[in-house]
This record gives structure tokens, sequence and C-alpha cells, in this order.
């Protein structure tokens, strides 16, 4: 029943495009004693997710890394540490405040302290964003943040019975604690790779398996028997083990009779729970949330902009990590086993969790759009006034015939090299100060800002560029740097990114010539390797690259109807510029014909006979010249309102 339980709250929640954890807890609640009732052996239930914490735990330290942090270190370790201390302290004092005692305010509040790594690398990795800056910010904070839930389950039972008058005695467990880790360090130093070496030259493959059960469950004994947690022991195991040569087969081992355990653990953590409990704490409830979503948030957007980050990148990392995760489930469950917390705690963290996940992937999906329309608005700009461009010394106003590189991440530093092999000018547009770095070094022009933003643009010279590349992770800041770009210059070619078919269906939309999808473009070099690899029969490889022909065909023929559709609705007319013009005597870029009507002007004729194609911005409209304008019915209707001058022809 629980394994049932299990698969169907798993599969839903999968259906669902949610995290199966929330699957796995959502099945027990409905086959546990407080609804259904179909589960009432909890004690043996409880015996085999103790197993799966210890389980959980050893993996996660198997799997730990510090070189990950080095690119983000500062921000991870100091923006960690103060993102940790800022919710704890900020739920603490709202809790205790409605009532709760100070201990259960101070458990709640490491509780909402803690994101979902889980999580939020699977959707970064879904939409291709898990190298991005804000990505690898978020990842740096999540692992100082596992480190910190070690320290939490240690020190939390020490310090429920705890006074003013006890502090010196919480001095021993912590002397005790340190001792042990170095114990750890010392044999993973010197011993686990000796232990190993000499398994793996038998011939019987599962002695790795036993070895690390046995190291992994004895460890998390020996730390239990000391009076410390056995979350700690098993997670310095793991350190143990990851010292080993040997970690990737042990961990292949190991991670299917990892995840049985963890899913019995989180079906039990949902059948304690009392869904008609929380209707008599719904204040507590949305007081918890309250912390953990715009508190959170805030709070990590004002760390990562005080770290010198751009407020787009901050906005990003706090909109993607304002959620709890798996180790508050962790921590609520020893909080009641060890009862250190009220079943009406427990429920509250739970409930808390469960929707603060639920709305995470839509955070981190729609965050490069609320940032948009959030810095448009004047609160917005006049509480977080920030210099948006900052330019190269390199005068990009010099720059003609050239190429605009929107993004400089790891498609945008290759794309670069090879416009420089070739001898082709560019210009490069970035947010990621790592990026700007070397950009500045190696002589290249930049534009250091957000790339959505038109005043950014408009300094990269769209009007006298030969072709754009929008080379940006996310779906909407690429749709609006292509807006933006043909609003400046509605000739200009724009190549982009997607990831999905779908994406790639929006950009067409939106104005891109190409649209590349680079995990489709990996797949044609694989296969392209695989023919030259294996002699494979020609009617075959024929057959296979008609195939492909077909299709491009087709998806070429389906742009040009995007195309054509999009330019049915165009149209152009010539107006003449009389006395009365607002725009006599301006030049384009001061007449600001753009932002008024949404025109595009794509002809001067001048007075004394001299024909402007495609004029540049700093070109003056004078009085008795004929201007070509480029726009859709209203679009026109609202030029020749404000012109005044007389339409010539249409």
């Amino acid at each position: 029943m629980v394994f049932l339980a299990a698969l169907v709250g798993g599969w839903i929640a999968e259906r669902l495009r949610q995290s199966p954890v929330l699957g796995y807890i959502l099945g027990g609640i409905l086959v546990g004693p407080y609804v259904l009732g179909l589960v009432h052996d909890l004690e043996l239930l409880q015996g085999f997710s103790e197993i799966g914490i210890i389980l959980l735990m050893f993996t996660v330290g198997i799997d730990f890394s510090l070189s990950r942090l080095e690119k983000v270190k500062k921000i991870a370790l100091l923006g960690g540490a103060l993102q940790i201390s800022g919710v704890v302290l900020l739920c603490t004092g709202a809790c205790y405040l409605v009532g709760i005692n100070l201990y259960q305010s101070f458990f709640l509040g490491c509780v909402a302290a803690m994101s979902s790594t889980m999580i939020v690398l699977r959707i970064l990795g879904e939409q291709g964003e898990s190298n991005s800056l804000h990505g690898q910010i978020m990842l740096g904070i999540l692992i100082v943040q596992d480190l910190a839930v070690i320290l939490m389950v240690s020190l939390l039972p020490e310090l429920h019975q705890a006074s003013l008058a006890s502090i010196p005695q919480l001095i021993f467990p912590l002397v005790k604690s340190f001792l042990f880790i170095l114990f750890i360090i010392y044999l993973a130093q010197k011993v686990s790779p000796l232990v190993f070496r000499q398994a793996a030259k038998g011939s019987n493959n599962d002695v790795f398996l036993i070895l690390a059960l046995t190291m992994g469950l004895g460890i998390a004994l020996l730390s239990h028997a000391l009076g410390l947690s056995v979350a700690l022991g098993a997670f310095l195991a793991g350190l143990v083990i990851s010292e080993s040569e040997y970690t990737h087969e042990i961990l292949g081992k190991i991670n299917s009779l990892r995840d049985t355990f963890v899913i019995l653990f989180f079906v039990a953590v949902g059948m304690l729970v009392d869904p008609l409990a929380l209707l008599n704490n719904i204040n507590l409830l949305l007081i918890l949330l309250a912390v953990i979503i715009p508190g959170k948030l805030f709070l990590l957007f004002l760390i990562v902009k005080f770290l010198g980050y751009h407020s787009r990148i901050a906005f990003l990392v706090g909109m993607g990590m304002a959620q709890t995760g798996e180790f508050s489930f962790v921590m609520a469950k020893l909080g009641l086993d060890e009862q250190l917390i009220s079943s009406d705690i427990y429920n509250l963290i739970l409930a808390s969790s469960i929707i603060s996940i639920l709305l995470t992937p839509l955070f981190i999906k729609m965050a490069p759009l609320w940032y948009l329309k959030l810095n448009k608005t004047r609160i917005w700009q006049k509480l977080f006034p920030e210099a948006d461009l900052e330019e190269s010394e390199i005068d990009s106003s010099e720059l003609q015939g050239h190429v605009i590189l929107v993004g400089y991440g790891r498609v945008g530093k290759n794309i670069g090299q090879g416009l420089q092999q070739i001898g082709l000018n560019y210009i490069a547009i970035d947010y990621d100060y790592h990026s700007v770095r070397s950009l500045n070094e190696a002589g290249i022009p930049y534009l250091y800002g957000d790339a959505s933003n038109e005043v950014v643009l408009a300094q990269a010279r769209p009007d006298l560029a030969r072709l754009a590349i929008v080379a940006l992770p996310d779906l909407f800041t690429n749709r609006q740097a292509i807006y933006n770009l043909l609003k400046l210059n509605p000739n200009l070619i724009i190549l982009a990114r997607a990831h999905y078919e779908w994406e790639k269906e929006i950009l067409y939309q939106q104005g891109a010539a190409e649209v590349i999808q680079p995990e489709m473009e990996a797949g044609l070099q694989l296969m392209r390797y695989l023919i030259l690899h294996l002699n494979l029969p020609l009617e075959e490889v024929d057959k296979y690259l008609e195939t492909l022909y077909v299709k491009d065909h087709e998806a070429i023929i389906h742009k040009k109807d995007i195309i054509a559709k999009r330019e049915k609705n165009l149209k152009v007319r010539e107006f003449s510029v009389g006395p009365s013009s607002p725009f006599a005597g301006k030049k384009l870029i001061d007449s600001q014909i753009r932002e008024k009507t949404g025109c595009n002007v794509v002809t001067i004729k001048k007075a004394g006979g001299e024909l402007l194609l495609n004029p540049s911005c700093k070109e003056t409209l004078d009085r008795d010249d004929l201007v070509v304008v480029m726009g859709d019915s209203r679009q026109i209707l609202k030029f020749a309102q404000l012109n005044g001058g007389e339409l010539q022809h249409g």
C-alpha cells in the first residue's frame, strides 16, 4: 500500500511537472491515519524511513564537493551565511510575536532558511540555466545551506533544554563534534583509499556495496552512540567515501537502494500530517509562508545586490530560492521524533513546504518577465537606482558594419571566438561581471547592462550593425531583446537560440531570422560521427539525409509563412514634413518617432533631392523633406496625427 501510494502520487506529480517528492508526501497523507486510514503500522514504516534519512545524508556526503563553490565562493559563503542568519532571525521574531515559544520559533526559522537543492537544480537544468551566473550563485548558496543543515541537526536537540545558565554546557557537544569530524577526515584521507583499493582487487562486485553500507551505517551508529546526530554521522561517512577513487562505482550501486528507502521516508512524512489541524492554524501558516516566499526573496535580493551583482541577477536568485526543501522535511521529522516540536508545528512545516515548492517552477519560469515589468516602474527605479549601462573604453559609437552579440556565456564566448577568427568586428552585451572582465582584458568592445533594456541595446548601434546574435539562456530576455533590436532597426538580421520547439516558434514570431536549438544541433553532430564511424548501408544513410532535408524544407516554409503574416500587417506610407510639424529641424534620435508612434523611419527624401535609405539616428528631418515610415494601421495613424503634414501616397 505504501509503494502504491508513492507510485500514484509520484506519477501525478510528474504529470503536473512537479517534484516527485511532493507526490510521495501527498500519497502518504492520503493513505495515512488522518485521511483514508489504509496504513496503521507506522512504527515499522518509521524504522525504514530512518534508514532512508541515513542513506540520503550518506549520498549527499559522497557527492559533496567544495570545488563547485570556486567560481562564486565569495557570494556563496558570505551570501549563504547572511541569508541563513537573516531568515532565521526574521522567522524566529515573527513566530515569537504571535505566541509560539522561543525554541519552536527558532526551529521554524532554521527550517525556513533552507531551500530545495533537488528542485531548483532540476528546473534550472530543464531551462538550460544551470551554468548561468544566477544558476551558479544559487548552487553555491544551496551548498552552504546543505552544510548548515548538518550543523542544525546536531545542535537543535542540544538547544531544546538549554538556558542562559546551560550555555557553557553546550561547549562539550561542540568540542565532541569537532573531534569526531577530525577523526572522520583522518579516515577519509588515510584509511578509506586503502580499504577500497583492497576491495577493488577482488572479483566480487557486491563487495563495494556491502563495504559502503557497512561504513555508512557504522559511522552513523557511532555518531549516535557518542550522543551526536545520526544524520551528521551519515554525512561524514559519505565524506569518507568521497575521497576514494571509486566514488562513482559506489554511488551507482547504492542509488537504487537509497531511492527506495528515501521514498519510504517521504511517504512516512506525509502519513503524520493532519490536514484538519491546519485549519486551526491558518494564520500561523500564512505568517510562515510570508517569511519563506516574499521574506526570503527580498532578503536574497538585497544580499546579492549588496555584494555587487546586477539587480536582474539578484531578482532571479531570490525568485529561484523562495521555498523550503527536502531537508526541511528531514528536520521536521527529526523534531517530531525527538519531541522537539509539537504535531501542530510539524503540520505547519510540511504545509508551508509543499505550497512553496509547488510555486517554485512558476517563480523560476516567470522571474525574467516579472523583472522586466518591475524594472520599468518608477518605484523600482527609485528604490534600486543603478547604472544600468557601463561601456568599455573602446568607443562603441565608432562601430559600423559590426555584429551585436547579446550574451557572453558559454555559447556567446564560442561565437565571439569564431567572429574574431574570421575577422568580424563585434560588440558584446552581458550583465555577468566575470564575462565583462574577460572582454575588457581581451580588448573587445562591450556593454555591461541588461540586454533586454532598449537604452542598453541602442548603445550597441543596431542601426549600423550587419547582424545581431541573441544567445541568452532564458526565453523572456531573448524575446525582449529581439523586440527592442527590431524596434531600433527593423531590417536587422537576428539569430537566436532556444531550448525547445515551442520557444523556437515564439522567437520566430518575435522576428528572429534564424533560431538554433543547441540540443538538436548536438544530436545531429553525434549522428554525423555515428555515420562516419559505422559502416552503414548507403541506402539507410540516404534515407536519413532525405528525412533531414524534408524537415529543413518544412521549417523554411513555416518560417516564411510567419514572416509573410507579420509583414502583411505592416504598411509603408510617405509624409511631408511641414513647417508646423513637431519633427521639423530635429534629429531622428531626438524626434522620438519610435517611442511616440511605434513607426520606423525607413527612408528620408531630402528637399534637395538626396535619398537616404535606412537613415542613421543622427540624420535631421528638415522642412519640406519627405519621410517614409513603416508600421501597422494604428501606428501610421498616430504618426499622421502628430506630424500634421500631408500624406503623399500609400
